[in-house]
This record gives C-alpha cells, structure tokens and sequence, in this order.
C-alpha cells in the first residue's frame, strides 16, 4: 500500500518500508545551487520531514533568521523595504528573522535575490561565505583615501622640505598615518570578503607598519638608530608590498582590470623601497601618487556598485 501527499513542491508517499519524496514541477520553479539527490531523502524508519531536509543542507533557525537579519543591516534596509523589494509579507519575514518558523526554498532564494546576495550565504554544511563590505563604508572609505593622497604628497620626501612646511610635513604624517589605517582596513575587508589571503593579510601588515613608522620618525631625533630602524621598517614595507600587489592580481571582482593595474604597478614600485638607496626611495614615493588614484578608483567602484545593488534592492 502506498499513500501520497504533497507539502509544497514535494510529493511524499509513504509506504510500510519507507517515505518516497518526489519533487513535482512547480511553476516559476526556483533553481537551486546545491542539487539534493533523491536518495538522501529516501530516509527509513518513517522518520523523514521537510524540516531535516531543510536543516540537513542550511542554516538552522535562529542561525538563519540572525544571518538574514545581519545582512539586511549591514545594507541598510527595514524590514518593510526588504518585504516589498521580496515580494514576502512582512509577517512573514518578522517570524523567520526571530526564528519561529523556517522558510521555503523559494521564500529563502527570494530574500536572497532582494538582498542581492549569492544564495550559498544560507548553506549550513559549506564554509560560510565571507562578510559583506557596507555602501556606507565604501562611501567613507572613498573620502578617506583622497584625505590619504593629499596628506601623502606633503608627507613624503617628495613634499616641501623647509621651516614653514615642517610643522605642516609633521601634521601631514599624523593624518597620512590615521587615514592610511582606515583606508587600508577597507582593503582587509575586502580581502576577507573575497577570501583572498594575500590582500587581507597584506593589508593588515601595512595597518600595524603606518603607526610605527611613524613613532619613529617622530623619535628620529633622539635615538641615532632610529634611522637606521626606520630604513628596516621601509624595506619590509617593500617586501609586504609584493605580497599586496599579489592580492590586488588575484582579487575576483567585475573590476579586474583596475586591480591588475594597481597590483602591476605595486609589483613595480614595491623594488625602490626594497633596495636600500635614497634616490630610488624619492622615486618610488612618486610612483605611489598613481598607484594610490587606482585605490581610491577601485573603492569608488566598489561603492557604485554596491549602492546600484542597494537601489536594486529596495525597488
């Protein structure tokens, strides 16, 4: 004997040795990543639910309705606009946010395409996809990387050397230091974002190596080995250059060809502060004029498209 019934898309039948469950063709039928092959869901002992399929391959409740949660925020939406922008009723969406109930597939890749986000972010088996750089922070990401370029030019030994500009080189170090951080951090994210280990990585050498740098320009008068330390700081700086040119080569984005440019030229500067002599230094000091445009130009990308997607979102 066997009986049948259908819950959604699923036909199940049940018969004495086990439950069947057959996908049935479902108009405007949602396409899934992860194909679940029939015979994972032919389970005995009559012990089968949609829940344990669903758990079984995502995110389990309230793991799933926090994650939903977190990237709405992150992208600045309500509730309300990500319901609309859906086509979910906000009920709906309140409960699966607080994890009282668990979302269809086809309401889950719904959410999903609001959010302009990859459906894999909900899988509970994979390695979790890598965090989400906000619109917000690319915008300030942005502004803070012109702040670095101007405060670079006056801070390098390509900026003016005398009286009037030695308290105005001095202050421009501070703020070269302060905003390079930031603006670096964003890279780092980045990176971790993409999973590329030599951007993030990278990034994160040259976040520590700006602050000490400058702790010892600041002492360079007291200590006579403190050039000496800052020449080492330089050369490191270099060699952790090549790595981050790497990363800008390696970086999977719709903006390749503005990452290869600006990991190319790294890769080119990243020998005049290697090789221990002044004049190369001054040279590679110009060169990075360019190389941080292709930055500020790569973030202000990132950022356009990020707000498109925002836009998309919302309807």
């Amino acid at each position: 004997m066997k009986s049948c019934s259908s819950r959604g898309n699923l036909l199940y039948c049940k018969s004495s040795a086990r439950i069947m469950v057959k996908k049935q063709p479902m108009q405007n039928a949602v396409s899934m990543p992860y194909k679940i092959s029939l015979k994972y869901l032919s389970l005995k002992n009559n012990e089968h639910t949609f829940e344990k399929t669903f758990t079984t391959y995502f995110m389990k409740q309230p793991e799933l309705g926090n994650k939903i949660s977190a990237i709405r925020n992150q992208m600045g939406i309500t509730q309300k606009e990500l319901s609309e922008a859906g086509s979910i009723d906000i009920r709906t969406l309140q409960r699966i946010e607080s994890g009282e109930v668990t979302p269809r597939l086809s309401t889950l890749r719904l959410i999903a395409e609001a959010l302009s986000t990859d459906f894999s972010v909900f899988n509970g088996n994979e390695k979790k996809a890598a965090g989400f750089v906000s619109t917000d922070m690319l915008f300030y990401l942005f502004i803070t990387g012109i702040v670095c370029l101007f405060s670079w030019i006056l801070f390098s030994p390509i900026g003016p050397k005398n009286v009037f500009f030695l308290s105005v080189n001095l202050l421009a170090g501070i703020i070269y230091t302060v905003t390079g951080v930031f603006f670096y951090y964003g890279f780092y994210l980045i990176g971790k974002m993409r999973e590329n280990w030599f951007m993030q990585y990278s990034s994160l050498v040259i976040m520590i190596s700006m602050p000490f740098f400058l702790l010892w320009v600041l002492i360079a008068t007291e200590f006579s080995f403190a050039k000496l330390v800052m020449q080492l700081i330089v050369i490191l700086t270099g060699i952790n250059s090549v790595v981050f040119g790497i990363g800008l080569l390696k970086a999977g984005s719709r903006f390749v060809q503005l990452y290869r440019s600006a990991g190319i030229l790294q890769l080119l500067i990243a020998p005049f502060f290697i090789i221990p002599i002044p004049v190369l230094s001054i040279v590679g000091c110009w060169l990075t004029i360019p190389f941080i445009l292709l930055l500020i130009a790569i973030v202000y990308s990132e950022y356009r498209e990020s707000k498109d997607r925002l836009v998309a979102a919302v309807g």
